[in-house]
């Protein structure tokens, strides 16, 4: 079953390799979907693909990601509806 979770992410984000780390474990996992860098220097990712590796990408979030993040925070919304996304696209290389 394939389900779509959108994370905004807040706190020490920024210039810590975050996108970079984030588009590595997804594409590792599979998982398609969107990751950047909004104007308040937050995080936005809308991610999907299959439960358990959506699952395994949330834990990988939760435990902070980037070794060099000090402090941050998170919301996730879940949805059953699919964008279809082909690719991870971020907004860095």
């Amino acid at each position: 079953m394939k389900r779509r979770a959108h994370i905004h992410m807040y706190g020490d984000v920024n210039g810590v390799g975050f996108r970079f780390l984030v588009k590595q474990k997804a594409q590792s996992l599979g998982l398609k979907g969107i990751c950047k860098q909004n104007e308040e220097k937050e995080i936005i990712i809308d991610i999907e693909g299959n439960t358990k590796s959506l699952e395994e990408f949330l834990n990988y979030i939760q435990k902070g990601v980037s070794p060099v993040t000090k402090k941050n925070s998170f919301e996730i919304e879940f949805f059953e509806d699919i964008i279809g996304y082909t690719t991870l696209k971020t907004d860095i290389v």
